[in-house]
């Protein structure tokens, strides 16, 4: 029985990856950023693991944020456009996504609130005689 069927790859080990990045691309830590750093480290698969460290070797980011537009998906550390297939496994969230071009862990970005709706500035015309 190989890796992948002793043990389903799911996106939460991907989230903890982002986590564990963003702790080791801290400048300065905490003793409890470390201690976090190295529990999360004996919690990710070693496969997946292994993959971040070659990458981090290189001073790349093992995990990067996908940005979602209206034609598909941008990695966020190539920019460059998924694949489409790439793209739709990585919305159904059943299996990791890696982007083609920078072999990057894929995750996506969340979703922002849309901006909300501008004032409108034009005044009524008995507010602007009141006011002078």
């Amino acid at each position: 029985m190989g890796f992948r069927e002793s043990h389903p790859r799911t996106m939460k080990e991907i989230e903890l990856l982002k986590e564990l990045q963003d702790i080791e691309f801290l400048a300065r830590k905490t003793a409890e950023e470390k201690a976090r750093a190295a529990e999360l480290r004996q919690i990710i698969p070693a496969p997946i693991l292994g993959h971040y460290d070659r990458l981090a070797a290189r001073g790349k980011k093992g995990v990067a944020l996908v940005q979602r537009t209206p034609t598909g998906g941008v990695c966020g550390g190539c920019r460059m456009r998924l694949a489409t297939g790439a793209y739709a496994r990585l919305l159904r969230g059943d299996d990791i996504a890696m982007c083609d071009n920078c072999a990057r862990y894929l995750l996506l970005a969340p979703e922002e609130p849309p901006p909300p709706a501008p004032r409108s500035k034009a005044r009524r015309k008995g507010a602007a005689r009141a006011a002078a």
